[in-house]
């Protein structure tokens, strides 16, 4: 994982299950990849305790549980098999009351190659509290922690019939 800056870099390998007759990287697949691309950044489950570790979640210290409410996926380009694995840079680009939108995108090769992603998505993220099941309002750490990762949002294109 690196970071830079308010972004962090991870890497997902690409398996010949997430290929398609086509011999590109499925839909479905390419959220799976996101997904653990994303459970780097924020955190993983660790069977023997309660929350997420070694990510930005991990501030929430088993307190609080984090559900995907949304998430946008853009196909740039198609993504082929290669040995080499998957760059996806993530960041939030925006933070809410009980929420906070993970900006995500995926390269082929390291970002600072300066080739474009070929994926862009935004996913919105809520705060749950695992007593009352309902969103749970960011304290000051957790404000504090999650907005060192602020930058601005990814740029999608806009979505037909909006308007935006």
């Amino acid at each position: 994982m690196s970071a830079g800056g308010p972004k962090v870099t991870v890497q997902v390998p690409v398996r010949i299950d997430d290929l398609t007759p086509a011999m590109h990287v499925g839909n479905a697949s390419v959220v799976r990849i996101l997904e653990e691309g994303r459970a780097l950044f924020l955190g993983h489950p660790d069977g023997a305790r309660r929350g997420f570790h070694g990510g930005l979640l991990e501030v929430l210290d088993g307190r609080i549980e984090m559900l995907i409410a949304q998430q946008t996926i853009e196909y740039v380009d198609e993504i082929f098999y290669a040995v080499d694995p998957l760059h996806i840079t993530y960041w939030l680009g925006h933070l809410g009351t009980s929420s906070a939108t993970v900006c995500m995108e995926v390269y082929r090769e390291d970002p600072a190659a300066g080739t474009g992603p070929v994926v862009r998505a935004e996913a919105v993220m809520v705060l749950i509290d695992p007593q009352t099941g309902r969103p749970w309002p960011m304290d000051e750490t957790v404000r504090t922690r999650f907005a060192a990762h602020l930058d601005t949002p990814v740029a999608l294109r806009p979505r037909p019939g909006t308007g935006a």
